[in-house]
């Protein structure tokens, strides 16, 4: 079931390389873990009940079966993530359905859900451990950025379709909770180190220890390199991608009735990167490599706790800052939030639950003749509070969800964000739900004040006016961007050994936000071409299917397909970003926990074509492989090869990825091995 990239709305955006190893020639992993680990549970120890009644949090603040969710939910597991071979975040979301997922350059990569993909794609929602990541500086999320210990993520939740009641705007398309392990999960000592062709070389270590009778710590430490990809002209791209990452968590428990946790993370991030030309005049006006640099730190903590009169609260605050300094645009960004909600039991047939959440954001741009914000420094608030009532209907059969979300937002005024969902479950085996929401995308602080250079055209006039240069404005009277999403599902438990899980929407779009063409004026030759605007109307209607197959004790089977559909209305004015995504996605895995200890994991993915591109992507095919071998309890060696149908397949997901001379034309085939070692 389951970069540093330059954080601004704008398609000259450099793609990032690098240039050194930090481990030459090493091809095997090693990982030491102590015995307070558990070890990886086995294919028969894993029930297809078990799946269906993972817990999951994230579609309504509160532990859920995912069968009895009334949304499109997935769980993608600790031993999924594990058996995949994912080596980063976005690679262990190709195993959700819906999820798009493209990787652009070494380092950068698109994701979204249920279309608009691009390299800053803005309609999903991603949180780690409640923490926000979404960035308010272009509305999307700086992948590169958003980094831990593959073993400490305890799971990661999928929802797809608005999640606005619970989480707010921006969480217009789908929200993914990357949930860490408690500390007392990841007690003793673990140390993971190896590398690859392209996972040239990366080293971990995590201790976790007790702290009082009642607490738990762990912290840790990562380092990693990775390789550069290679154009399609056969040259090696400056895209390589350098992290040091540390962190550490606490829980601990107060009283019986209370308990908090602390945690935080600090890094650093050194990225390749090829700005390519985009001025009239130097020094944007022909492509240059250079390196980017990012580092920063994460800090939050949360108590939750019991009431005497049975209900429960929890208040959770966190502070983030990133510093990064690139040769477009520098800047320093620090949030604050904090957030309060309050669950009460009023009756045995009503599970009311309220909150309010206050975040100051402060972001001091340095910016350049490529990208210049004004102000250049700006600090704002956003406010919301939203209530949500479960109404059990009939006992045990049928459930109604009501709320709604009030949002204040500094660029995107007020929002009301009102959600419905009816959950029936006829007997335990099966369950149909159904929801009608809407929810709304604030304007980025990119969109309503950056001016952006695009590049320069020719006037045939003689010089010096024989280049135009196109700027795009900023639009301070942006409205947020709305979205009004009906959608059903059905679960189905068939047997113990088959279940599947369907989900079909219709999204109605307005107010999008994008560029919009203007006429060229010859006569001054400075009028702007392209500028800001909410112009556009798109319907997306799709339908999403996921199937678990336990065929034998030690084989299993897991599919997912994604079918989407965009009806939009011609606008020559407008550049295609809703056709950004294929129409076709879907996978195939075939787990087997073989004779003598041996593990054998097999992908195929499918994605097909982006027509809508004026550089067509055409469809790929690829293949992944895992083969391990634990020869004795605690001890594991394993191979993965990834892209291995299709060694150099394109995944681009937006036209100016594709005329970038730092975009990769190709993904290229990834091979590495892993020692694992618990004791």
């Amino acid at each position: 079931m389951k970069p540093h990239r330059l954080p601004f709305p704008c398609p000259f955006a450099p793609a990032m390389s690098g240039s050194r190893n930090i481990f030459f020639g090493l091809a095997l992993s090693l990982s030491y873990a102590a015995a307070a680990d558990e070890p990886a549970p086995t294919l028969e120890e894993l029930s297809i009940n078990d799946l269906m009644q993972m817990e999951v949090s994230s579609a309504s603040r509160k532990t859920q079966t995912v069968s009895d969710t009334a949304a499109a939910a997935f769980v993608i597991s600790q031993d999924d993530i594990r058996r995949s071979g994912a080596t980063s975040i976005p690679d262990a979301l190709r195993l959700a359905p819906g999820i798009e997922v493209a990787q652009i350059t070494a380092s950068v990569w698109s994701v979204t859900a249920r279309g608009f993909n691009g390299r800053y794609a803005n309609k999903l929602l991603v949180l780690m451990d409640g923490r926000s990541v979404y960035t308010p500086l272009f509305s999307g999320v700086f992948w590169d950025l958003q980094d831990t210990m593959m073993e400490d993520i305890e799971r990661i939740e999928v929802i797809r379709g608005p999640g606005a009641v619970m989480w707010g705007a921006n969480a217009v398309n789908g929200v993914i909770n990357i949930i860490t392990k408690k500390a007392k999960d990841t007690q003793g000592n673990l140390f993971v180190a190896g590398g690859g062709n392209q996972e040239t070389g990366f080293a971990g270590y995590r201790h976790g220890g007790r702290v009082g009778d009642d607490g738990n710590y762990r912290v840790y430490a990562r380092t990693f390199e990775r390789n550069t990809f290679v154009s399609n002209t056969g040259e090696r791209l400056h895209d390589d991608w350098r992290s040091v990452q540390g962190g550490f968590r606490v829980d601990n428990r107060i009283s019986n009735d209370n308990r908090y946790t602390v945690q935080g993370d600090v890094y650093r991030k050194n990225v390749g990167n090829t700005v390519p030309a985009q001025t009239v005049a130097p020094p944007f006006n022909s492509p240059f490599n250079t390196d980017d640099h990012a580092e920063g730190a994460n800090l939050l903590a949360r108590w939750e706790g019991n009431l005497s009169d049975g209900s429960e609260f929890m208040l959770q605050g966190y502070y983030d800052r990133v510093n990064f300094s690139a040769a477009a645009l520098s800047d320093s960004q620090d949030m604050f939030d904090i957030d309060f909600q309050h669950r009460l039991h009023p009756n045995p047939d009503h599970d009311l639950m309220w909150g309010a959440s206050y975040r100051f954001i402060h972001s001091a741009t340095n910016g350049s003749a490529a990208i210049a914000f004004n102000p250049t420094s700006l600090g704002y608030h956003n406010g919301s509070a939203f209530v949500q009532d479960d109404i059990t209907l009939i006992d045990d059969s049928l459930r109604l969800t009501l709320g709604t979300k009030l949002e204040e937002s500094h660029f995107g005024n007020t929002q009301v964000q009102p959600n419905a969902r009816l959950m029936w479950t006829p007997d335990p085996k099966h369950s149909v739900w159904a929801s009608v929401s809407r929810a709304a995308r604030t304007p980025s602080r990119g969109e309503a004040q950056a001016n952006i250079a695009l590049g320069g055209i020719p006037t045939g006039l003689p010089a010096p006016f024989d280049q135009i240069q196109i700027i795009g404005r900023p639009n301070s009277d942006l409205r947020a961007e709305k979205v009004f999403s009906a959608e059903i599902g059905y679960r189905a438990q068939w047997s113990e050994h088959f279940s599947t899980d369907i989900a079909a929407f219709s999204n109605h779009y307005t107010d999008l936000i994008m560029f919009r063409q203007g006429t060229l004026d010859f006569a001054t030759l400075t009028q702007p071409l392209i500028w800001y605007n909410n112009s556009r109307e798109v319907t997306t209607r799709g339908i999403e299917i996921a199937s678990e197959w336990q065929a034998l004790d030690w084989m299993r089977f897991t599919g997912n397909y994604s079918h989407l559909k965009i009806e939009r209305p011609y606008d020559s004015n407008n550049p295609d970003i809703a056709g950004l995504s294929p129409r076709h996605r879907g996978s195939l895995r075939w787990q087997m926990d073989l004779p003598e200890r041996i593990k054998l994991d097999l992908t195929l993915r499918y994605v097909g074509k982006l027509a809508a591109l004026s550089q067509e992507v055409p469809a790929y095919t690829t293949f992944d492989a895992r083969l391990a071998y634990e020869p004795i309890a605690g001890l594991e060696l394993a191979f993965v090869a990834q892209n291995l149908f299709s060694p150099r397949h394109p995944e681009f997901q937006d036209s100016a990825a594709i005329s970038l001379p730092g975009a990769a034309a190709e993904v290229p085939r990834s091979l590495y091995g892993k020692l694992s070692w618990r004791f």
